[in-house]
């Protein structure tokens, strides 16, 4: 392999792996600072929280609601920092994927609830009596609402070439196509064991999303110069490694 026409996509692959695990780690810690806060015994994991059967049926949502509201409130404020301050970079690609997996976590729980009722959003939907319905319609919202946000998300991926003459099509599979499945592919086999199989419907599909930002991606026209990417960013690694330590640790 060509390593350094390969950088752009070993540098997206290490993204889109750390980004999912960073999030996933920071959703559920989330849950387990909020329990601790409201003095409920609770375990740390890799992909959920425990809480003892007793807790009260109020306390756990607010528990289970805190994890999605968390992911929602640091993706918005990673994407804007993305956009808004910083310059093209390797961090600027970074925070934009942090910001977009911490809004999917979000949305992604209500597109899964109606199927989904062990989920953070199924068991607040569930407390709060909503008719299968009503979660049917917040599901088809938030598809439609997520596509439009990663489509307006796309032309951000156009700053960036796997080299001097590489084509869109090219760069394209090196950003997002090989990324996304990969993530899909390594991180779900980085959270097994699982307790409850809804535990992997957002590690499984919910990344499928950003397809919606290749797509989009696909139809742009790029008519500035672009930003090549020819080397590994070694603190990335260095943060890909960490995060799988941590996660994994945590199982």
């Amino acid at each position: 392999m060509n390593f350094k026409a390969k950088s752009l996509l070993l540098n997206s692959i290490l993204i889109a792996v750390t980004t999912s695990l960073l999030t996933t780690i920071l959703h559920e810690g989330a849950h387990y600072l909020t329990a601790l806060f409201l003095g409920v015994p609770a375990e740390l994991h890799h992909n959920y929280v425990s809480t003892p059967d007793t807790t009260p049926a109020q306390t756990a949502t607010i528990i289970s609601a805190s994890g999605p509201l968390f992911s929602l409130i640091f993706g918005i404020l990673s994407l804007i920092i993305s956009v808004k301050t910083v310059r093209i970079s390797l961090f600027k690609l970074f925070l934009l994927w942090l910001g977009m997996q911490g809004i999917l976590t979000f949305f992604g729980y209500l597109l899964i609830a109606p199927i989904a009722a062990e989920g953070d959003t199924g068991k607040v939907f569930d407390y709060l009596g909503f008719p299968v319905y009503l979660s049917v319609g917040i599901a088809v919202a938030s598809f439609i609402f997520i596509n439009k946000v990663f489509s307006g998300c796309a032309r951000y991926f156009t700053y960036y070439k796997a080299a001097e003459f590489t084509d869109k099509n090219e760069d394209c599979r090196q950003l997002l196509i090989y990324p996304i499945f990969c993530s899909i592919i390594f991180v779900t086999l980085l959270n097994l064991p699982v307790v409850i199989w809804v535990s992997l419907l957002p590690t499984i599909f919910m990344p499928m999303t950003y397809f919606a930002a290749m797509g989009a991606y696909k139809g742009l026209k790029i008519t500035y110069p672009q930003v090549i990417i020819d080397r590994i960013s070694i603190p990335l690694l260095i943060l890909t490694i960490f995060c799988i330590a941590v996660f994994r640790y945590l199982v």
